[in-house]
């Protein structure tokens, strides 16, 4: 099973290796639910205007190719030792740990997906950084 979220925040992304199981219920569940919090954060973030998002280093050199620059939103978590470990949103969705993205835009294995609930945390405070919330809490 997947690490605990206190020790996700204590781990670097190049420390892990390990592969994504074939089947797991409980894995493919909590894809599901981080699928469901990225599209009601996104949806609450377009209706607001996507205030605060901010470009990706070598976006303007994909605007002059005509691609779509890469905006995201990013948050700190911090973990029970004091270890801070960023998550970052993109607009289209894409999202994780930033050390994480920073190899790849896909996940290599199940412990390079953010938990469900620490996903929710930094979007909880990329909502509340920019007095937005969750389309239940209005």
């Amino acid at each position: 099973m997947s690490e605990s979220e206190p020790q996700q925040l204590d781990q670097h992304a190049s420390a892990r290796h390990a592969g994504f199981a074939e089947t797991d219920p409980e894995f493919e569940a909590a894809r599901a639910e981080r699928a469901r919090l990225i599209r009601t954060f996104l949806e609450v973030m377009e209706a607001a205007g996507n205030p605060g998002a901010s470009r990706k280093l070598g976006s303007t050199v994909r605007n002059l190719t005509g691609q779509e620059s890469d905006e995201y939103w990013a948050a700190t978590l911090v973990g029970d030792g004091g270890k801070e470990r960023e998550v970052i949103v993109f607009t289209d969705g894409r999202h994780g740990w930033s050390d994480e993205l920073a190899y790849s835009d896909r996940p290599r294995s199940r412990d390079d997906e953010i938990a469900a609930e620490q996903l929710k945390a930094a979007l909880s405070a990329i909502l509340d950084e920019h007095d937005l919330s969750w389309p239940d809490e209005d």
